[in-house]
């Protein structure tokens, strides 16, 4: 497939291992079902908009929705508006693509406000629906709450089915954590956990990224993740 211009196969912060299996769904089983259920051509939802606090996981659930569109030869598109440059003229990222099947779109927010991608995205959707292909777009607020500035694409978005995606819990973000590490190639106890937890903002993204500079350190000062290894560290 080609890839048009603007488009990101897939998120390049998400590491290869980005799937729904490495997703740990917490309360979000429902709506990783819908998106299994897109990515595998046995539902089309015109649209379904996912919103959730920055770190959630709505960036891992739309790029795990790309791959296993790809593997189900569903014809996927997807782009992380955050990415792109919000200039005038840029929304034509979101014309003609009439060959794809599947489009999936990250970070409305970031292009709320701006006529010109309103409208291009307010005729994406009205497009999918009429060819009875899916649109599945993510953002950190709900519809109502983005100040986008054209009704129509406001009415377009609530016509679908809406999710927030929940946040862990305490247990669940230890089995994250604890998942992402193996995913990278090494073990972290409960209780180094547990410590990150109490040290760090709880968000999961900010979590991951915690996560990801402690693996960096650990490799560079060869060291084993201990407690004591973890109070020397000055992580951001």
């Amino acid at each position: 497939m080609v890839i048009k211009q603007g488009q990101m196969a897939l998120d390049l912060s998400l590491r290869d291992t980005v799937c729904f299996d490495s997703f740990v769904t917490g309360h979000n089983t429902e709506l990783a079902q819908h998106l299994i259920k897109v990515a595998e051509g046995k539902e089309t939802l015109a649209p379904l908009f996912i919103w959730g606090e920055s770190g959630a996981g709505k960036s891992h659930l739309l790029n795990s929705c790309y791959r296993l569109a790809e593997e189900n030869r569903q014809s996927p598109w997807f782009v992380s508006l955050s990415e792109l440059s919000a200039e005038k003229g840029g929304e034509a990222i979101l014309a003609d693509l009439d060959d794809y099947g599947i489009y999936l779109i990250d970070g409305l927010d970031s292009i709320a406000g701006l006529p010109g991608w309103e409208e291009r995205l307010f005729q994406l959707c009205n497009m999918a629906r009429d060819r009875n292909k899916s649109v599945i777009i993510s953002a950190i607020k709900p519809p109502t709450s983005l100040n986008l500035g054209l009704r129509d694409l406001v009415t377009r978005l609530m016509s679908g089915l809406t999710y927030q995606v929940l946040p862990l819990g305490d247990e669940q973000k230890i089995i994250a954590l604890r998942e992402r590490a193996s995913d990278r190639g090494f073990e972290i106890s409960e209780e180094a956990v547990n410590f990150i937890l109490n040290r760090y903002r709880r968000e999961t993204g900010n979590l991951f990224k915690i996560l990801d500079q402690i693996d960096r350190a650990s490799l560079e000062q060869k060291r084993l993740i201990t407690i004591p290894f973890l109070r020397s560290l000055e992580l951001e």
